[in-house]
């Protein structure tokens, strides 16, 4: 049965079915699949599996086999630990130098698969598409059409319509290889010895050969670990798939070279199998292997009557333990025959010497203490694999196979070397993705956000508001962070923040689950540059602060506004004699006029509003050299973003101002779909002049309940609650470029003071000299009114 574009067949020769796909190749070569789509389809088709919808022949262990491969978690942690997080991102391997490197897809791979595991085929062709692969198979002639139906019906779990053309089965006979490799880039093939060798000469020259041939496992015995329990274990793992995996012991080697020790042991193996050996159905060996069996044993026998040779022979029905008191090793027959011989330690390495290059797994049986000797010492004879008896063919997910990760063989290591001066401050050279298939459906406000569920991923929390009673929290996994803060380190590096030159004070908060001082030391350690992690002062001392800089040469200063006004402010003199800070990175709002000029007064030249983003969904924005404080580029690796209408749910035209809806890409710890941040913004048209070709956005006022007051994030709507009359705020700096809130009310001045300042993070920001509050008596009659609709804006913002 034939697989061609998702279509099962039955009415083509091989020769059109080679021409029909090859003329797909160059298109297909041209844009891979991506990893994502093959996890999602992936995971789709495991919960087919688990419902049992699918009509096909298999067993329960079978069914269950294939469920555990397919799962989500455990492909995305093979593709992770195998080829790092998002391996295809062509990227800089050094933000001090323009080399970019990234893993692609080999191309064209050829699977040609044997008939002795029935799950393999599918097993092969899924990682190959992990990797991003076109893949032809050549399924074993005991395949019966049943991995073509696997395949059918992944594919059509793939939403996007792509994966049925990456995939094809070819059930052609063996003259018809040379044929079905001929535009191969890889062809990964398994087998026998001579089997591989009679496939290798029929590739082209230049293709890459991914062989996967016979391997042997033993158990390496010591004779204190030889309870009746470990044993009986053994003999299970020797029985369970009658040596027909690689995995399968074929030798006991005994940390021994006394043949007393040996016979007993022999003894006690050989109970063993009588007790275990009827718990599991034989497979009957071909007459073919029943006389090597044969054979092999009676030669045993012989050399033990006739030349003296030490050992014996244990047999019982369909088993036998066979004791040869010598260190040469030859291949066990199989069909539950094992080799029993004395290898001391001392001894492993010159003894696996011949045998380093098919050795597998290791049973490894022995006291606790001896474990980790033992373990380098079998590791440097040539064992690739080591596991405890009981779960020798068991392996955990994301495992290497045979001593190497199978998804490098499937793939190519490119790299990119561009001059110096060329695409300054781009981290990566890769396209900008497209907008999830999920970006649709009700928008999600605060309220949504904060009372959802976290997620059993989320490993990491940060405070997300509740500025007053119990904090809401944000959630991530470690994956999450990582690959956010990566982002946001590609961002900062776009800014100018340079590590070859830079030396970076980090003067944002910490403490109380908050999340940028930690954010910020973690993308200050991605860039590799050299950084002094001091933390804004609560105490509004900054002495100490002042005295370091100055010390330790410190020329880039990150933080938030109002921290870093109160610093330039109070160690000005200081600052003015040093001038070596020559750029201010700012994370939330822009510095108020004021504060620019007080900075440049101290030598700073670059002054900018750096990053943008929130708590609930990380970072989203970052600026570049190119554009005016407030335009952001998008950061399309890990957000998407769509600006709406002011009033309802429907894109902006052209540069109309709307609300940011953004969507986090891939995000594990909490859902974050096309959440209204609370901010507005609009579109900036065209491309930008640093080269990046992400979308622009400039972001303006708050729209929602919390607007960022002397760094805190406050509800205007409960500051007018809490003394309970019309009041009107407005934001603006003193002279000395401190932020200040002047409040407007019908009431008297010092009550209304002493009310607002119950709020918590109100009176947090004015303790730590952060802001100032001054309220002024005003009638509501003449408060400001807004030109257009004659309303009372509860706030105006005329911070610049």
């Amino acid at each position: 049965m034939y697989l061609i574009n998702g279509q099962l067949r039955d009415d083509v020769t091989p020769e059109s079915a080679l021409e029909l796909l090859r003329k797909s190749l160059p298109r297909l070569l041209s844009s891979p699949i991506d990893s994502d789509t093959v996890i999602e389809s992936a995971a789709h088709f495991a919960t087919q599996l688990q419902t049992r919808s699918l009509d096909l022949s298999l067993d329960d262990d079978q069914y269950q086999g294939l469920i555990d491969f397919c799962q989500r978690s455990n492909l995305s942690t093979k593709l992770e630990r195998e080829l790092g997080q998002q391996p295809r991102s062509l990227r800089r391997i050094d933000y001090r130098q323009p080399s970019f490197e990234s893993w692609h897809p080999l191309g064209l791979v050829v699977h040609i698969t044997p008939g002795n595991a029935p799950m393999l085929a599918f097993c092969a062709i899924l990682e190959s598409l992990l990797a991003g692969n076109i893949n032809w198979l050549r399924p074993s002639s005991s395949d019966q059409g049943l991995t073509a139906r696997l395949l059918a019906a992944l594919a059509r779990c793939d939403t996007s319509g792509r994966l049925a053309e990456f995939v094809a089965v070819l059930p052609v006979n063996t003259s018809c290889i040379a044929q079905l490799c001929a535009k191969a880039d890889g062809v990964s093939a398994w087998g026998a010895e001579t089997a591989l060798k009679a496939i290798r000469q029929q590739i082209p020259a230049g293709c890459r050969w991914i062989d996967w041939g016979h391997k042997v496992s033993f158990a390496y015995l010591s004779p204190d670990a030889a309870t009746p329990s470990a044993l009986d274990a053994l003999a299970d793992e020797v029985c369970l798939l009658d040596q027909q995996a690689c995995s399968s012991p074929q030798w006991v080697l005994v940390d021994s070279n006394d043949p007393v020790v040996l016979r007993d042991l022999g003894e006690r193996l050989a109970e063993a199998f009588k007790r275990r050996a009827l718990h599991w159905p034989a497979l009957v060996p071909t007459d073919q292997e029943a006389s090597e069996i044969t054979t092999r044993t009676a030669m045993a026998q012989l050399d033990q009557c006739f030349n003296h040779q030490t050992g014996q022979v244990w047999a019982g029905p369909g088993w036998r333990v066979i004791w040869e008191h010598h260190q040469t090793l030859a291949p066990s027959p199989l069909f539950r025959t094992i080799l029993l011989k004395p290898v001391p330690r001392s001894l492993l390495t010159e003894t696996l010497q011949p045998w380093r290059a098919v050795l597998q797994s290791c049973a490894l049986m022995c006291p606790l203490a001896e474990t980790p000797a033992l373990v380098r010492t079998l590791v440097n004879a040539g064992v690739s694999r080591i596991a405890p008896c009981e779960s020798i063919h068991d392996g955990y997910a994301g495992e290497p196979h045979d001593g190497v990760y199978a998804l490098s063989r499937l793939s190519r290591r490119l790299s990119v070397s561009l001059p110096p001066d060329v695409l300054t401050g781009r981290a990566t050279l890769d396209p900008v993705p497209s907008a999830p298939d999920r970006a649709h459906g009700p928008i999600m406000d605060k309220n949504a956000f904060t009372t959802q569920p976290i997620g059993p991923e989320a490993q990491l929390y940060f405070r997300s508001g509740g500025s007053s009673g119990t904090p809401a929290l944000a959630g991530f996994s470690y994956r999450d962070f990582q690959r956010q803060m990566r982002a946001a380190a590609d961002g900062m590096f776009c800014v100018g923040l340079d590590p070859s030159q830079d030396r970076v004070m980090n003067l944002f908060y910490g403490g109380n689950l908050y999340g940028g001082f930690f954010s910020f030391s973690n993308i200050l350690e991605q860039m590799d540059v050299v950084h002094l992690p001091m933390g804004a002062p609560q105490d509004d001392d900054f002495s100490e602060v002042a005295r370091l800089i100055v010390e330790q040469r410190v020329n880039v200063l990150i933080g938030m506004p109002s921290t870093l006004h109160r610093l330039f402010l109070k160690e000005q003199a200081r600052l003015h004699a040093y001038a070596g800070i020559g750029k201010v990175f700012l994370g939330g709002e822009h510095p108020g006029e004021a504060s620019r000029r007080l900075m440049e007064s101290c030598g700073v030249s670059t002054i900018r509003s750096a990053l943008y983003g929130s708590v609930d969904a990380g970072p989203l924005g970052h600026a570049c050299r190119a554009t005016a404080d407030g335009v952001f580029h998008l950061m399309c690796e890990t957000q998407h973003l769509e600006i709406v209408q002011l009033e309802q749910d429907v894109p902006v035209q052209a540069n109309e101002i709307g609300r940011l809806l953004f969507t986090s890409r891939a995000r594990q710890g909490q859902h974050v779909h096309r959440y209204d941040i609370g901010d507005t913004g609009r579109w900036i048209p065209g491309a930008c002049p640093c080269g990046l070709e992400t979308p622009r956005f400039e972001l303006l006022q708050r729209h929602g309940k919390l607007v960022r007051i002397g760094t805190e994030f406050i509800s205007p709507s409960a500051l007018e609650h809490s003394v309970a009359i019309p009041i009107q705020i407005v934001l603006d700096h003193t002279a000395d470029g401190i932020e200040r809130m002047r409040v407007l009310a019908d009431a008297d001045p010092a009550w209304v003071h002493e009310r607002l300042l119950t709020h918590e993070a109100l009176a947090n920001a004015v303790s730590s000299a952060l802001l100032v509050v001054e309220v002024t008596a005003c009638a509501e009659h003449s408060f400001t009114r807004n030109k257009h609709s004659g309303k009372n804006p509860l706030v105006i913002d005329r911070r610049k």
